[in-house]
């Protein structure tokens, strides 16, 4: 990757490190797998209240470092509460209030590939890394929230049967293809393009006259109402329930 981070660092914590350069902010998680824990969870609740405070125009860029965006939840450390603080985590970037990119340098894998499916738009390296629904291969349901994130963000039935109850493991190419991803480059290239792609998203690049972040941050509410619902208020042991 050969952009290079701000000196202007904002928050660094434990290996969660966001730094912000000319209005674009990235969120970098610099913790190995760096799978989903508490720890984690508790970080990325920090570095999103800290990007909160920054002013407009600004777009967020979530990327990981070495051969993992993010390798899922941490088996070991998981817990029902944890799982429902990561889905509110996931529903703040949702419909956070401007453009948001995830910079796939990795795998991502189950919750990682839910961290990207959050963000607006995802960049993600060629050659190297998979996109995985990996739920079947380890026996677990998908749950709500993450059911209905995955629906709000992958609109063909083909791709949903195919990822979710196949476990199909999908390369950038094949990402590309399903509509998961938006772009696929060089691993060197994934920063700039993800810059350039938020960048793209700034009111004063849309020509947007009068930006107004709440009713941005409420139209995507609006437009992925059953995900930010699931996320926010739904319980990971509830069986789920028809609305009709």
């Amino acid at each position: 990757m050969t952009v290079t981070m701000s000196t202007n660092i904002l928050m660094d914590d434990n290996g969660v490190v966001l730094t912000g350069n000319n209005n674009i902010y990235s969120l970098l998680i610099d913790r190995g797998q760096n799978l989903v824990n508490q720890e984690l969870v508790s970080s990325l609740n920090k570095a999103l209240d800290m990007f909160d405070e920054q002013n407009h125009s600004k777009a967020l860029v979530i990327t990981g470092k070495g051969k993992f965006f993010s390798n899922g939840l941490d088996l070991d450390a998981v817990s029902n509460e944890m799982v429902e603080e990561f889905w509110k985590v996931l529903a703040r970037i949702l419909v956070m209030d401007c453009r948001t990119v995830a910079a796939i340098n990795g795998h991502a894998f189950g919750a990682g590939l839910f961290l990207a499916l959050a963000c607006d738009y995802r960049v993600m390296r060629t050659q190297k890394g998979y996109l995985n629904w990996p739920e079947v291969n380890l026996g677990m349901p998908l749950s709500i929230g993450f059911a209905e994130l995955t629906k709000a963000k992958v609109k063909s039935h083909h791709v949903l049967r195919e990822g979710v109850l196949t476990g199909k493991r999908y390369n950038s190419t094949d990402a590309l293809n399903a509509g998961l991803i938006d772009d696929e480059c060089p691993i060197e290239d994934v920063l700039n393009r993800s810059f350039s792609l938020a960048r793209k998203g700034f009111p004063e690049s849309l020509k947007v006259i009068n930006f107004n972040p709440d009713s941005f941050r409420r139209m995507k509410i609006e437009l992925y109402n059953d995900a930010y619902h699931g996320l926010t208020t739904g319980k990971i042991d509830a069986f789920p329930t028809s609305r009709l």
